[in-house]
């Protein structure tokens, strides 16, 4: 490995704008988060030391343990094994399934303020956990959830009424 070329590169887990793209092992120093010690220079996007010194403040992302490399000239150890990223990856928009089709119109029969009063249609506790699971699956896009659920539900043949209703339990708390 040339000494001089940067700790990591672009295919790593690391912020965009963080030391080690730019700096070999051993040219900045890593923080264990940001603190007063390295403020943000909104000049320049970067995070240095009172004395200029380039910091991470991510060491589970670059895979150091925190430590004042550059500032003390402290020897690099090999980088930890990178965490797995918790998040699922996301397809690239070109590689996204078909939209869904349209959803069903919402019954004409009863108003809110009907079913609010009690003419509620029947409901099943196999709809209620469908619904909560494709809602649970679905947290980081709660409209995508939403839709995904309902779409879940009427796929599966149940009466629209009956979802509309499932839905306002599910999203009420019930």
């Amino acid at each position: 490995m040339d000494p001089q070329a940067p700790f990591t590169d672009d295919e790593s887990e690391v912020c965009w704008y963080c030391p080690s793209l730019r700096h070999p092992a051993g040219g900045f120093d890593v923080h264990p988060g940001p603190s007063p010690q390295c403020p943000f220079d909104p000049a320049t996007g970067f995070r240095f030391t009172p004395a200029g010194v380039p910091v991470c403040v991510h060491p589970g992302k670059v895979g150091l343990p925190a430590a004042r490399y550059a500032t003390d000239r402290l020897p690099v150890p090999a980088p930890a094994p990178r965490r797995p990223d918790p998040r699922p990856l996301r397809a690239h928009p070109d590689e996204l399934p078909p939209p869904p089709p349209p959803l069903q119109p919402l019954p004409t029969g009863a108003t809110d303020a009907e079913v609010l009063a009690g003419a509620r249609p029947e409901v099943s506790e196999g709809l209620l956990a469908l619904l909560r699971a494709e809602l649970a699956n679905g947290a980081d896009d709660f409209d995508g959830a939403i839709a995904g659920a309902e779409r879940a539900a009427t796929g599966r043949g149940f009466p629209v009424e009956s979802v509309v209703e499932a839905m306002r339990r599910v999203l009420g708390g019930g």
